[in-house]
């Protein structure tokens, strides 16, 4: 569950592996240089931490330095001091020859350093017995600890120069800093050979000396200055005996050094710069030589590969041409690995804490994105070799694991399949999609709203996540750039163009596409499961009906298409089988028909049919079963809105029938032609079908004046005589003339109505030049002012309410949308997340 909260969708032993080895590390210096885990506030031993059971292999308290190279030399030296004073040497220092004692102490440290690096090994081995060798983070460790033990190991190495102060051996470390010290008092120990046993003295020579001890020279010797004073090693007064005959006066030193500086000096390194040897010559100045070498033994540059002194013995080793100065030891390659692919991909992602900042909120939320490693090379490097053979490779297998190399255009998480693989779609987690911005239908300020957040176009993507963005989105389309050819039209039932400018980047055209092409095209597999993905393959339309709305006791219910996305649309006057219906728009829902459950109307029509009615600017509409009929009779204005009528009568009709036959309407239909006179052909009709409705009317012509007066004081008769508390008023006025009417007439029209218990609905319709325009916006500003100041029925609902209007040409009132209910389906604002791309 951790894993999961996470967004750790990695092998859980891969993780444990991970945590080991981790852990492992942290206590590796600790359990190198004291030989425990835990040093305060209680010394722990090295454990099996599946086990409690502690490590067996013998070790020491030695305590051990780790420093690498030159670093924490303060550090070193001291560990070394304590190391040295913890060896229980049976003979004193001085009682043989200094190169045994060095060689023996050498041999001491070598023996506990090794028992410690054993005992550490045994800890390490036992805590990863069962995991793969092959993780990652496991061979991390072990070349840490490789690499650790190699510097316990040159940290332990004697220097054995000759002490600066004296004859014996510099016991500090082959790096120190600063003069040779042999860290004792730098004076012999032995006794003079030259007194009398009852008068024995110290001997008064420098430690290490040659020759024989003496307490003082001048008591029992010539004394006089030694011939060879100006020369290194010297002792200075002559040991022959007092009046020797020959005039050379010599010292007891066996070499009287040449004491030229050394004949390293500024060697060139392959680094590009310089090295000089401070030391002087150590050969006798009575030797022939050519070249000047000094006490130190060794080379002293450092090793290529890493920061150890290099192995060679010869200490002119970096005089020869093409020296290669190697410490000895096996390295550890450190170029990274030159395979193709990804060596690995974290399984944990990096999470951080961040701040949307929208056009309309901003809030805070958790970035998840993903580390792509190219891992070091593991082959090692022989000792005395600069590189390995064959390619550089983080696997000793034959053929390593490598990742895919292709990675989410949106979140840019990568493959997790294998380098080539057969699938044909890569597969990864995803993560935040933070390569992404909104893009969202409608105008730039347009929202859509996801689990409480509005997003607006260009909106950040960040927040949202690629395996998690759709499920919130429910049934939805992307949006991608068009990929049509110029000049040509989009192809195919999974895309569907849109026309208008859209933000971001709104001059490129832009495509709706399904769920599942999109997942196609991304080339990646679709993390959704069957049965979402299922869910958004369907249309994304919804019934209007109220009762799907939210309330204060609920969230909506929204009734969705059942046909698939971008479906061609169905005829509204189709049969459908069984519970549902088909919209006005094309849609098949599954729900009742809202236009069934709403509010009846009684709807009466006042149409002009006066002389100007006859002019042939407009026709009736064209492929429709009844189009010849009426143009037959009425090829002009009028047959226009005959037309109009007839549609609005169908499409009413196919609604309420829903595809049944001789179905009753629970709205009732009143026709009045006006001129100068008025006939009414149809009044309070119920059961007329639209064919029957319309042949009432063919009869009649254009001709005569025009009257608004007289029409509107019909009207009110009409509604009047007809009046029913189950059906609300509706009185559309189609007119293309121009006439005057007194506000007295509307107002009492609409006052007859509000004393009946509903208040009036007015739809004027102009049909003509704007002329005509005055007086009949004047009825619907005036019937709209009466509605609203008119007492609201309890018993009515909110959504039956028509507003009065006013509208400019027939044509643009789709009559059976806006009076009756018989609307389009809903969409709620499309958009998705848009990776821009070059």
């Amino acid at each position: 569950m951790a894993k999961l909260k996470a967004n750790d969708w990695g092998a859980l032993s891969q993780t444990m592996a991970t945590h080991r080895a981790q852990l492992l590390l942290s206590l590796l210096p600790n359990a190198l240089a004291f030989g425990l885990s835990e040093v305060h506030p209680e010394p722990v031993p090295l454990k099996n931490f599946d086990t409690d059971v502690t490590m067996a292999q013998p070790d020491s308290a030695a305590l051990f330095s780790l420093a690498s190279g030159g670093d924490r030399g303060a550090g070193r030296e001291q560990a070394l001091a304590s190391l040295r004073g913890s060896w229980e040497m049976t003979n004193p220092r001085q009682s043989m020859p200094d190169d045994t004692w060095v060689s023996a102490l050498s041999k001491h440290l070598e023996i506990i350093s090794e028992m410690r690096v054993r005992h550490v090994q045994e800890w390490v081995d036992s805590n990863l017995s069962r995991f793969q060798t092959g993780q990652e983070n496991i061979q991390e460790l072990r070349r840490t600890l490789q690499s650790a033990t190699t510097d316990l190991a040159a940290n332990i190495q004697l220097c054995a120069t000759k002490c600066a102060s004296c004859h014996l051996s510099c016991v500090q470390s082959r790096s120190h800093k600063g003069r040779h010290d042999c860290c004792t008092s730098h004076r012999c120990i032995s006794t003079c050979e030259f007194c009398n046993s009852a008068e024995l003295k110290g001997c008064t020579m420098l430690a290490g000396h040659s020759g024989k001890h003496i307490c003082a020279v001048t008591a029992h010797l010539c004394g006089e200055p030694c011939k060879l004073t100006d020369k290194v090693g010297c002792l200075t007064e002559c040991i022959k005996m007092v009046g020797h005959a020959d005039d050379d006066h010599m010292c007891s030193a066996s070499v009287h050094m040449c004491g030229e500086p050394c004949e390293l000096k500024k060697m060139k390194l392959t680094d590009g710069s310089s090295l000089s040897c401070p030391g002087t010559c150590r050969i006798p100045s009575d030797k022939l030589h050519g070249q000047h070498l000094c006490d130190e033994r060794r080379c002293p540059a450092k090793c290529e590969l890493c920061k150890h002194l290099c192995s060679a013995q010869d200490h002119l080793h970096g005089l020869e041409s093409g020296a290669v100065h190697l410490c000895g030891q096996e390295h550890t390659c450190a170029a990274l690995c030159a395979a193709q692919g990804i060596c690995e991909i974290a399984t944990a992602p990096q999470s951080i804490e961040a701040t949307f900042t929208g056009k309309h909120e901003t809030f805070e939320y958790t970035k998840y994105s993903q580390a792509a490693k190219r891992l070091k090379c593991i082959k090692p490097i022989s000792p005395g070799e600069t590189q390995h053979s064959g390619a550089h490779s983080h696997s000793m297998d034959k053929q390593p694991f490598h990742f895919c190399e292709n990675k989410c255009e949106n979140c840019g998480y990568f493959c997790t399949l294998p380098l080539g693989h057969s699938q044909m779609l890569h597969d990864t987690s995803h993560g935040s999609m933070s390569q992404t911005r909104w893009a969202v239908e409608g105008p730039v300020d347009s929202t859509l709203e996801l689990e409480g957040r509005k997003f607006s176009s260009n909106d950040d993507g960040a927040p949202m996540m690629c395996n998690l963005v759709c499920q919130s989105m429910g049934r939805h389309v992307h949006v991608e750039y068009c990929r049509a050819v110029s000049g040509s039209s989009c192809v195919g039932s999974a895309v569907q163009h849109i026309p208008s400018r859209m933000v971001p980047e709104p001059d490129r055209k832009k495509d709706f596409v399904t769920h599942s092409l999109y997942w196609e095209r991304a080339g990646f597999k679709d993390p959704y499961s069957r049965e979402d993905q299922a869910n958004f393959a369907k249309c994304d339309a919804m019934c209007s009906g109220p009762e799907h709305k939210s309330t204060s006791g609920g969230p909506s219910q929204p009734s969705y298409c059942v046909l698939p996305m971008f479906h061609a649309a169905l005829n509204s006057n189709s049969a459908v089988q069984g519970l549902g219906y088909v919209s006005q728009d094309g849609h098949h829902f599954s729900c009742k028909n809202p236009a069934v459950m709403q509010q009846a109307f009684h709807v009466i029509f006042a149409i002009d049919r006066s002389g100007s009615m006859s002019l042939g600017d407009r026709h009736p509409l064209p492929n429709t079963p009844v189009t010849n009929l009426i143009a037959g009779r009425s090829n002009n204005r009028l047959g226009a809105v005959l037309s109009s009528l007839h549609s609005f009568w169908s499409s009413r009709h196919a609604a309420v029938t829903a595809g049944a036959q001789n179905a009753n309407r629970r709205d009732s239909y009143s026709v009045i032609l006006f001129d100068h006179t008025m006939i009414n052909p149809l009044t309070h009709d119920f059961s007329s079908s639209p064919d029957q409705l319309l042949a009432a009317l063919l009869p009649y012509g254009a001709a005569g004046g025009t009257d608004y007066t007289s029409a509107i004081q019909n009207a009110q008769a009409v509604m009047e005589r007809n009046w029913s508390t189950e059906r609300s008023p509706i009185i559309i006025f189609l007119s293309d003339g121009e006439c005057s009417i007194s506000d007295q007439t509307m107002q009492n029209l609409c006052r007859a109505a509000v004393q009946r218990g509903r208040a009036l609905s007015f739809h004027a319709v102009s049909f003509g030049p704007d002329r005509a325009a005055p007086s009949l916006r004047r009825m619907a500003q005036i019937a709209q002012d009466a509605q609203t100041n008119a007492p609201r029925d309890p018993l009515m609902p909110a959504e039956a309410i028509v507003k009065s209007s006013y509208s400019e040409a027939l044509d643009s009132v789709r009559l059976a949308e806006t009076f009756l209910g018989i609307a389009d389906s809903l969409k709620k604002p499309r958009g998705s997340l848009f990776t821009m791309k070059p």
